[in-house]
């Protein structure tokens, strides 16, 4: 992106004389072309040399002995034998043009402010493109990571199948993860996972927790084993400070059993026929925080009802910025749909959370198994 040629003002080429014209119209081209800050610094020094000033240097903050500030100066009373004008962007000084010695008479300082004002433009236009270009860069990463994200989920299954997920970041790119799949012996792996922090350090640590998942789980039906070689791993590589809470289970559509292990994270819900609910908390750690941890699997036949993990997003849903859902409030809007598929439940259960006066605070990430129709055949 190229920086806006500055115009000149012709006004003021009357006072600087006929000669200057052509100098400061050439700069305003020269300036325009450049690509970088020293290349319009170039500019400047070349047009104020042709003008007849031979031995001007361009200063900053580093080349000068004082602080630019100090010697700056837009008197149009040349001192003797020196003078220093400033190049300043947006009020503040970054350089200066100092003209000395045998040659310092050669052109009016009115003519170098005009190039220093030029020039100052110029570097403000750069700086602004720049910008705008690192800005544009990283929209485009965050963009490729968000698609990468959503490579990493499920892929579309039927309406029937007794399994459904749904992620929203709260931002570009997400913090949760969810997951699951169907094995040839029938067996249906799943998990659901939150990582620390924001950004992109969470982003990729959420995307080797969710591959490593799904390598694992495909030959294996013991959540708590899978969870502690998942964490063995993430204590080794991930950042410091950063960990994830965690479920990962097994659920068996044929008898409707759920074996399942949790990592720090919120209590998972079941949902029985009689709409009674039980939760299952958390009794180890998060992943990522000590190597040696032991898990523990529980298991619970849902008898047709259903189970629900979530994350934090969810419950912390604030509504008109004073009151959190809670889970006493999603299982209120459990219920209000309870009548409604499994997929539709709970994309009708965020459509609820889109109205007026709910706030969303963090990424959300729910998924659901309803063995009613897992258990259809039984």
């Amino acid at each position: 992106m190229r920086a806006a040629r500055p115009r000149p003002n012709i006004a003021a080429e009357q006072e600087l004389g006929p000669r200057c014209l052509p100098l400061l119209l050439q700069l305003g081209h020269d300036i325009a072309a450049a690509s970088t800050h020293k290349e319009i610094a170039a500019a400047a020094m070349q047009a104020i040399a042709l003008a007849g000033q031979h031995d001007a240097a361009w200063l900053t903050e580093a080349d000068a002995e004082q602080p630019l500030a100090s010697f700056g100066t837009t008197s149009s009373e040349p001192t003797p034998r020196s003078r220093s004008i400033p190049v300043t962007v947006r009020g503040r000084q970054i350089a200066a043009i100092s003209c000395c010695g045998a040659d310092e008479a050669a052109i009016s300082t009115e003519f170098v402010q005009t190039v220093a004002g030029l020039t100052g433009l110029a570097l403000d236009n750069l700086t602004m493109a720049e910008d705008l270009a690192k800005q544009s860069n990283f929209q485009d990463e965050l963009a490729l990571v968000a698609e990468l994200q959503r490579n990493l989920l499920p892929k579309e299954q039927t309406r029937s199948f007794p399994v459904y997920g749904l992620n929203r970041p709260v931002r570009h790119i997400s913090g949760d993860f969810f997951d699951f799949f169907e094995r040839p012996d029938g067996l249906i792996p799943f998990a659901l996972g939150d990582v620390s922090g924001k950004g992109l350090n969470a982003a990729l640590l959420m995307a080797k927790t969710a591959s490593l998942f799904r390598c694992l789980a495909k030959n294996m039906d013991d959540p708590s084993t899978l969870l502690e070689i998942v964490n063995r791993e993430i204590c080794e590589t991930a950042s410091r400070g950063m960990f994830v809470t965690m479920v990962a289970g097994l659920y068996d559509p044929a008898i409707g059993l759920v074996r399942f292990a949790n990592a720090g994270h919120e209590p998972p819900l079941v949902r029985l026929p009689d709409r009674s609910y039980q939760s299952f908390a958390a009794d180890a750690p998060p992943l990522g925080i000590l190597p040696d941890i032991v898990f523990r699997t529980e298991e619970t036949n849902l008898q047709r009802g259903e189970f629900y993990i979530f994350s934090d997003g969810l419950t912390e849903f604030r509504y008109d910025s004073q009151e959190d859902l809670g889970v006493e409030g999603l299982i209120q809007l459990v219920e209000s749909k309870a009548k409604t598929p499994l997929r539709a439940r709970l994309e009708a259960l965020l459509s609820d959370l889109d109205g007026d006066g709910w706030e969303a605070r963090d990424d959300l990430t729910v998924l659901a198994i309803d063995d009613s129709l897992g258990g259809a055949s039984r």
